[in-house]
């Protein structure tokens, strides 16, 4: 009976300790950063957690995944339970200069999106409008506005709605509405990237300076984004339109970084190309912008 205590004894002595559970307000700190959403936030306080409590690095998973289903639960449900003007989110932007010396230029771009993400339906809304004056003259004007409804048909593939407007002065068009419907796939669907094709027929109804076209068209195109940071977003957009003997298209590549809460910088590219532009005008046009982006 004694050797059988000294053997269990020298057992309990030799086992490694008893691993300590984490304390309630380690868990606490977890969840209240997986509450948040914010993953770089996440994975900072779920690496000084690990490191505390090496031990309790399954509990600690376990805690994070838990609370992202809770999130991910409640997003659905309130998804499925709101109308029409819910759910909104957004966006506005606003750049300008002025110069003066041997001419006087005033430079103003502004702009508007919202987008609304739910559980069958996407829905994208845009407008942006470029204005400048030299001398008292408009040199430069130009407007689009787009809305789009998506019904996705599963994770990747949806069947889409496109309407959209555009005037620029200086490409010497009055006046240019599109009406598109079409499919579209969303080949890449991560987090922090996410890549989308479109294609389908469209209708147009343009107004240039010299004459008047409408026709059937072909539309193709790729609506690319990509979450480097945190706080910084890159995206990349290009259309373009087929007709008989007719191709127009517009790319716009744009990056955005976050200064302070919801305000950011932004600084785009934009290419539009016309192959039967009025006479004497050219077939490319660049604008370039920079512009503060607030979030709502």
């Amino acid at each position: 009976m004694k050797a059988r205590y000294i053997l269990v004894l020298s057992a309990l002595i030799a086992s490694p300790a008893a691993a300590e559970p984490m304390t309630p307000s380690v868990k606490a700190m977890i969840e209240k950063a997986a509450q948040s959403g914010d993953q770089a936030k996440i994975d900072a306080v779920v690496g000084v957690a690990k490191s505390l409590h090496p031990e309790s690095a399954g509990e600690i998973d376990s805690t994070v995944a838990a609370v992202k289903s809770d999130r991910e639960a409640q997003r659905q449900e309130k998804l499925a339970k709101g109308g029409f003007f819910d759910n909104w989110t957004g966006s506005g932007e606003v750049g300008g200069s002025f110069a003066t010396g041997n001419s006087t230029t005033k430079t103003v771009a502004v702009g508007v999106a919202l987008k609304k993400d739910g559980i069958r339906w996407r829905q994208a809304l845009q407008a942006k409008a470029d204005f400048q004056r030299s001398d008292g003259q408009t040199d430069q004007e130009r407007f689009a506005a787009s809305y789009q409804i998506d019904r996705k048909l599963n994770k990747h593939l949806y069947v889409f709605a496109n309407v959209g407007w555009e005037r620029d002065q200086g490409a010497g068009l009055n006046s240019r509405f599109t009406e598109t419907l079409g499919l579209g796939y969303r080949v890449v669907d991560k987090p922090s990237f996410t890549w989308d094709l479109e294609g389908g027929p469209a209708l147009r109804q343009a107004r240039f300076i010299d004459r008047d076209e409408n026709g059937l068209a072909f539309r193709a195109a790729s609506k690319l984004g990509w979450t480097i940071t945190p706080g910084i977003v890159v995206t990349q957009v290009t259309n373009g339109f087929f007709e008989s003997g007719t191709t127009s298209a517009t790319a716009e590549t744009a990056i955005t970084g976050q200064l302070v809460g919801a305000l950011s910088a932004r600084l785009s590219f934009n290419v539009l190309y016309e192959s039967d532009p009025p006479i004497g005008l050219k077939h490319i046009d660049t604008v370039t912008r920079a512009t503060l982006v607030y979030g709502f």
